[in-house]
């Protein structure tokens, strides 16, 4: 039993070793932005459906993420350091 749980994990951690190399590749790169996409998209329109509108948990979790959403604006516009302007020389 004890070497079925080990060799259990070491396939578990072998696993995951592989998914973290191929997300670091280019294609994992890619597979990453187009997963985020389809999540920062999907979701808005995934939350507007009636069945979820109508569910008590997900209007918890519309509240929430409209929280989320104006603390990390908040927290952008502290830590934003604005460049100042150089106005464009112009060579003679």
């Amino acid at each position: 039993m004890s070497s079925t749980v080990d060799a259990l994990f070491e396939k578990a951690a072998d696993a995951t070793e592989a998914a973290r190399s191929y997300l670091a590749s280019e294609q994992g790169r890619r597979l990453r932005r187009q997963i985020a996409t389809l999540v920062i998209v999907g979701a808005p329109l995934i939350s507007e459906l009636p069945v979820i509108r109508r569910s008590p948990m997900a209007r918890l979790l519309r509240t929430a993420a409209v929280g989320t959403l104006l603390i990390k604006g908040a927290e952008w516009f502290r830590d934003w350091e604005p460049q100042p302007e150089f106005p464009e020389t112009l060579s003679s």
